[in-house]
């Protein structure tokens, strides 16, 4: 099992269990880098956004994690949502190295 969906396990169970309570802020990530050994932080950011898919957190850049609810409730998926925001970035990131590439030759082609 990926070691975030370990994290994720323990995090969601700490929270369910009342550990942390609605209102409550999580560990800052270094804390909890340092809790479970890991040495990247988007280990422990991948294991965030799995509590927030549940509702169990929200996340504010800069701020940190809070607790939300002490029940899961997740958020329904709109894949082709998604897929159109991830289509449109990726628009963007490509029309950017164009313009940025002499002559607009690519070298992905």
């Amino acid at each position: 099992m990926a070691r975030y969906r370990e994290i994720y396990q323990d995090l969601r169970a700490r929270i369910t269990e009342g550990e942390f309570g609605v209102g409550r802020q999580l560990p800052a990530i270094a804390v909890l880098q340092e809790h479970y050994e890991v040495p990247g932080l988007n280990t422990i950011r991948q294991a965030q956004q799995l509590l927030v898919h549940d509702g169990l957190i929200e996340t504010r850049q800069g701020v940190g994690a809070f607790v939300v609810s002490l029940t899961p409730n997740p958020r329904e998926t709109d894949v082709l949502a998604e897929l159109y925001e991830a289509r449109a970035a990726l628009t963007r990131a490509i029309t950017a190295l164009e313009r940025d590439t002499p002559d607009g030759n690519r070298s992905m082609e």
